[in-house]
């Protein structure tokens, strides 16, 4: 949404130090990439404590407490990213090109009771030139949630630049780190986050399906704790170890979101003529190998874990330890930087 960008726009060549910031509902994920001579190299990744923001009311505007961040991971801007629970994305498609008149569809298209309470942004993703439609991806965020996080930088390095959906950051990196390969084939991409699970679908690096589930992580997690009566940091455990039947708490959890996964891969293959050839997926179920099986046999085709650090480049000790095979829950912050290191 990209609404802080006065002294940007006066630089000749665009940001060059960006720290992207996923605010999500268990923890914060942090990337710092930095862009020099068109590569892009990561300079420090970190996962600080959940961010807290109090709540509001009539009387009391929400006292927002800045986000203390390691000297390491202060680039000289910030690109935040957001669960945005209440979001609305669309995909949409206007016959011929995207000109003004059809521009002033877009805000009418998105289906919103009121549009005014809303922070609204789009990309055009395809340019239609005679018969063919001109495909256009929508947001909207609820001016309510989106006024609080740029108060999370109020002063000092990093500035706020950026805002957006965390499974439409997903990805651009995912755009970034897989070009070839999603470039010459019809690919899909599914990011579980803990709360939200966002798909998509591309033909030929072009995006022909968005979809947003609310469903995550943590539905599994709750499944496991009740079937199995154990505490929260056993369920985590058990899902990504695989020490105990969980087959039916994954198959409860799951199959919906399949069955819906299933329709809209139909769908694409017969409006694109094409055959959807592998899946990857990123976040946190991608630690449950039950999960992965189930959606790998029901859909009949090739999930692969995907990372989100391929594609960058990166020296030793750059990436702590502690995120050493977890690598997937950086892709939302990793696609907020790269959005505005790239922003033409």
């Amino acid at each position: 949404m990209n609404n802080i960008k006065d002294v940007i726009e006066k630089m000749k060549h665009g940001p060059s130090d960006v720290v992207g910031l996923d605010i999500g509902n268990t923890c914060t994920k942090v990337v710092r990439l930095r862009k020099s001579n068109d590569v892009i190299s990561v300079v420090s990744a970190d996962i600080l404590p959940k961010v807290e923001i109090p709540a509001e009311t009539p009387d009391s505007p929400a006292q927002v407490p800045p986000l203390q961040l390691p000297p390491k991971l202060k680039g000289r801007y910030g690109s935040l990213a957001v669960t945005g629970s209440n979001a609305v994305i669309k995909l949409l498609s206007f016959p011929g090109a995207f000109d003004a008149a059809t521009e002033a569809k877009v805000v009418g298209s998105i289906g919103l009771d009121n549009p005014d309470n809303y922070r609204i942004s789009y990309k055009v993703i395809t340019e239609g030139h005679g018969k063919s439609e001109s495909r256009i991806l929508a947001v909207a965020l609820l001016e309510s949630e989106t006024k609080n996080y740029p108060m999370l930088l109020p002063s000092g390095l990093p500035a706020p630049f950026s805002l957006e959906i965390s499974g439409l950051a997903t990805m651009t990196a995912f755009l970034h780190s897989a070009g070839k390969e999603c470039a010459e084939n019809a690919v899909g991409l599914i990011d579980f986050g803990a709360t939200t699970t966002s798909f998509a679908l591309f033909n030929k690096g072009i995006l022909a399906l968005v979809r947003r589930f609310n469903f995550g992580l943590n539905a599994l997690l709750d499944n496991v704790q009740q079937s199995l009566g154990v505490d929260r940091e056993t369920a985590q455990g058990i899902v990504s170890d695989g020490s105990f039947d969980i087959s039916q708490s994954v198959s409860a959890v799951v199959e919906p979101l399949i069955k819906q996964l299933i329709v809209s891969r139909d769908f694409v293959e017969r409006r694109e003529n094409c055959h959807i050839s592998k899946m990857y997926v990123s976040g946190g179920l991608t630690a449950s190998r039950d999960s992965l099986d189930e959606i790998r046999s029901a859909m009949s085709l090739d999930v692969v874990n995907w990372n989100p650090l391929d594609g960058l480049t990166l020296t030793q000790g750059t990436i702590p330890d502690t995120l050493t095979g977890k690598e997937s829950c950086l892709s939302a912050a990793i696609g907020a930087a790269l959005a505005t290191l790239e922003e033409k």
